[in-house]
């Protein structure tokens, strides 16, 4: 694994792992919510949301960390990744991750 790897998944992981922060609370439920308007799961749980976290790209991780998930550029990159990938997310399948920037 690369160094850029690493770093990219220790991001990932401080992120979900933070059950403090009022704006990272706020960003889960609103992705969360977006999985349901999407209609990916009918009625997304915690874990479906954690598993939709982690096979984000990587770039998308980068922009919401420095925008916010609710930045409309973050927010149109989440739809394309849904469009793209919708049945395998509606299964819950493992979706490499893209760590190209």
């Amino acid at each position: 694994m690369s160094y850029k790897h690493n770093n990219l998944m220790a991001m990932r992981q401080n992120y979900w792992d933070d059950e403090v922060s009022p704006t990272v609370q706020a960003e889960k439920q609103f992705l969360r919510h977006t999985l349901i308007e999407e209609g990916i799961f009918e009625n997304a749980t915690l874990d479906d949301t954690k598993y939709f976290f982690f096979t984000l790209p990587s770039i998308i991780i980068v922009k919401a960390h420095a925008l916010g998930f609710h930045h409309s550029l973050v927010k149109r990159m989440l739809i394309k990744h849904i469009h793209m990938n919708r049945s395998i997310l509606m299964r819950k399948s493992t979706l490499k991750i893209q760590f190209k920037l």
